[in-house]
């Protein structure tokens, strides 16, 4: 069974993963990212995070865990991680047959390598926390894998004097399924009725491939489109949704950018109308 979120297509024969510590930083989502890349590929050539040392400091015990290789910031006045990301990138496809990259970080800056990447006939993936991702990302990469951590909420009963706040615990002690009791206690006070210790539950990843339907796909549900008249955003926009390919907020602007060459948007910056190139 595919781990949550994976993109089910994506296997390969040797892979890289970089991932960018300052912006994917959170050692959950990381864990789950890292959990769900080892059935993609019969060997992950290239495993690195990049950032500055409290960002990979943050999820040390994640890399440790994986066997990434962490690759701290040099120490001058400009962030170099995106640098020292892509640098790394090219030189690990150049000198090596790597089928698939994935890129983990939702920064902007990384779309230039990822068309550099897919020109040179890599499957491009892109993990990132869903609140730090760019614009249309999936107009660049060959699938875009949003993770959500959720914090589930404590079960603390009504009677817990035997706890105290230094049991709570942070990193990677956070997955432990039970804090400590404070104190030891006797048995018998231990099983009295209404005392119980408060669980700490793993937090959960909620993680969604970006995909979007085909042009064939959406000229068959707007044939008008054939005719390359244009046609109102409002009118296909619930076209869309009663054919089951737009989500009911969802906007269609972001489905049609992803594909330039066959939908044009007019007017460029606040568009309404969209007509098909052919």
């Amino acid at each position: 069974m595919a781990v949550v979120g994976t993109p089910t297509s994506a296997t390969a024969k040797n892979m890289a993963v970089f991932i960018d510590a300052d912006n994917l930083n959170d050692p959950t989502a990381l864990d789950h990212v890292l959990l769900a890349v080892r059935s993609m590929a019969d060997r992950i050539t290239y495993r690195r995070a990049y950032g500055r040392p409290e960002s990979l400091k943050s999820i040390h015990a994640v890399l440790w865990r994986h066997g990434v290789r962490p690759v701290a910031n040099l120490i001058v006045d400009k962030t170099t991680t995106d640098s020292a990301l892509v640098i790394d990138a090219v030189e690990a496809v150049c000198t090596n047959d790597i089928d698939i990259v994935a890129i983990c970080s939702g920064d902007a800056d990384f779309v230039p390598l990822a068309i550099w990447l897919r020109e040179k006939g890599c499957k491009v993936l892109c993990y990132s926390l869903a609140n730090k991702i760019f614009a249309n990302p999936d107009s660049f990469y060959d699938d875009v894998v949003l993770l959500d951590v959720v914090e589930p909420k404590e079960e603390v009963a009504l009677e817990a004097p035997l706890l105290s706040q230094s049991a709570v615990m942070q990193g990677a002690e956070a997955h432990t399924p039970e804090l400590a009791v404070a104190n030891p206690v006797p048995a018998a006070r231990a099983t009295t009725a209404g005392t119980a210790a408060t669980k700490a539950k793993t937090p959960q990843v909620k993680a969604t491939v970006v995909s979007g339907p085909s042009v064939k796909k959406i000229l068959s549900i707007l044939p008008e489109l054939k005719d390359k008249a244009p046609m109102h955003l409002s009118q296909v926009a619930q076209r869309l949704r009663d054919g089951g390919v737009l989500a009911p907020n969802a906007k269609p602007i972001l489905l049609f950018r992803r594909h330039p060459a066959q939908f044009e948007l007019k007017p460029e910056h606040q568009p309404n109308t969209v007509r098909y190139r052919g």
